[in-house]
Formats: C-alpha cells, sequence, structure tokens
C-alpha cells in the first residue's frame, strides 16, 4: 500500500510541473516587432536662385523606410514640428542604396525653412525623419556661372533687320534677371548699344539651366551693307553685368 501511494504522488507531481510548464509558455508575450524605420536629411543644403528672386533649395539623405510605405518625400514650413498637409509637401528623388535628393522650389527668399523627411504609410500614418534649418537668405555673387554663346548664322537677316539666336549652354546658383544682346560698329564694342530679350526659354533642371534653352529677339534699325559685333549680355539682381565668356560674332546685313 504505501509503495502504491507513493506511485501516485510522484505521478501528481510530474503532472503538476508538466503543467506549471505549459502555462509558463502560454503567458510569455509576442515580442513587439522593431521599428527601422529612419530618415536622415543631411543638415547641408544648397540653392538656386530664380530669375523672379525665388530661391529653390537642394536636399539630400538617406533612408531606410521598412513596411509599406505609400509615399517618401520632403515636408516644410517656417515653423518648427512641420506635419504634412496638402500644400508643404514634395515628393523626392531616389538614388543607389537609399539616397535621396529632393528639390524645394520656388522659396520665398529672406526665410528660414524647417523640413524633415516623411514616409507616408499604408495605414494612413506617418512617420517623420529628423529636422533640419535651411535659410534662404543666400548671395551667389561669389559662386555663379554663366555660359552663353551667340550662333554664327543669324534665324533671320534682312537689310534693316536682324535676329540673332543665343544659346544659353549653362547658369549655375544664379539665373540672371535680363538676358539680351549687346551689338557694335565696332569689334571692341565701344559706343554699343544693348537690346534685351522679353522672353526666352529658361528651362532648368535641379537648379542647373543646360542644353536647347535659347533665346532669339528681332532686331531693326541696322543699315543696309553694314558690318555688326554682336555677343551675349546678362545682367543679375545686384546689378553685374557680364558677357558670359568671349564668344563673339558678327553679321552683315544684306544689300
Amino acid at each position: 500500500m504505501m509503495f502504491k501511494n507513493l506511485f501516485k504522488a510522484v505521478v501528481l507531481t510530474i503532472a503538476l510541473l508538466t503543467l506549471n510548464g505549459c502555462s509558463s509558455d502560454d503567458d510569455t508575450p509576442t515580442p513587439a516587432p522593431v521599428d527601422t524605420r529612419s530618415f536622415t536629411t543631411d543638415a547641408s543644403t544648397d540653392f538656386f536662385i530664380n530669375r523672379d528672386g525665388t530661391v529653390d533649395l537642394v536636399i539630400t539623405g538617406e533612408f531606410t523606410d521598412g513596411g509599406t510605405v505609400v509615399e517618401r518625400g520632403l515636408v516644410y514650413g517656417t515653423a518648427s514640428n512641420v506635419q504634412v498637409n496638402t500644400t508643404n509637401t514634395v515628393v523626392s528623388f531616389f538614388g543607389p542604396q537609399n539616397d535621396i535628393t529632393g528639390y524645394i522650389e520656388n522659396l520665398t527668399s529672406g526665410q528660414t525653412y524647417h523640413i524633415r523627411g516623411y514616409f507616408e504609410m499604408s495605414d494612413g500614418s506617418y512617420f517623420y525623419g529628423n529636422e533640419i534649418q535651411a535659410s534662404t537668405d543666400v548671395d551667389a555673387s561669389n559662386t555663379r556661372s554663366l555660359s552663353m554663346e551667340i550662333e554664327s548664322t543669324p534665324f533671320f537677316i534682312s537689310s534693316t533687320e536682324i535676329t540673332p539666336k543665343l544659346n544659353i549652354t549653362e547658369s549655375l546658383k544664379e539665373l540672371p534677371v535680363e538676358i539680351g544682346f549687346e551689338y557694335s560698329l565696332n569689334n571692341d564694342f565701344s559706343n554699343s548699344t544693348i537690346e534685351l530679350i522679353t522672353d526666352y526659354a529658361s528651362e532648368y533642371t535641379n537648379g542647373v539651366l543646360v542644353g536647347n534653352s535659347y533665346a532669339t529677339e528681332v532686331l531693326d534699325g541696322f543699315s543696309p551693307s553694314t558690318q555688326y559685333y554682336f555677343r551675349p549680355y546678362a545682367k543679375y539682381a545686384d546689378g553685374t553685368t557680364t558677357n558670359a565668356g568671349t564668344n563673339t560674332v558678327s553679321f552683315t546685313t544684306n544689300n
């Protein structure tokens, strides 16, 4: 009888240990998923000054999204902790290895903007990265450059009219407020005349004006059978003028 009771006690002990072990496993909480998202915006920015004085900012950084992302971009404003709304975001350009470059265009000059990257998730929530400050109180007088040339054959020429064609091949940091032609009867451009172009193709991409941007203007009042010397002309907002290089061409009007 004693042996029988001892056997029952052992069986009961094993059963209790088994139950306790099962109960312990069931009560272990499931680890929360690790949030691996990140959006790091570089503190250093670049800029481009438009013809109307507004400023484009060039923003760079890198990201790791994680989860289901509907949209990635930059959000900006004049106050800190800026939130996404319908007027203050720009979708960014993404490169290899999760690099990002974004262009925030036509900003008011002389302002400080708060900028950070964001992810819009599939559930409608937003993830925000670090916030930086970038100023549009910028000066390009020491860094801007401009390349223009007049084609050797005019678009049109008669005895009293000349329509030269000006190619704008590159404009860095700042676009001039005036672009035109300077011409003279003399090859040293003494007693020259400035004729502005009222409208021109100012096609630029991401702060750099390049390729196939040109301007023409019908100029009249010339004398027949006369040689005239032409070169490009430009003027910046601060009053600085330039001929954008050494390009000079000559045209002789018809009889």
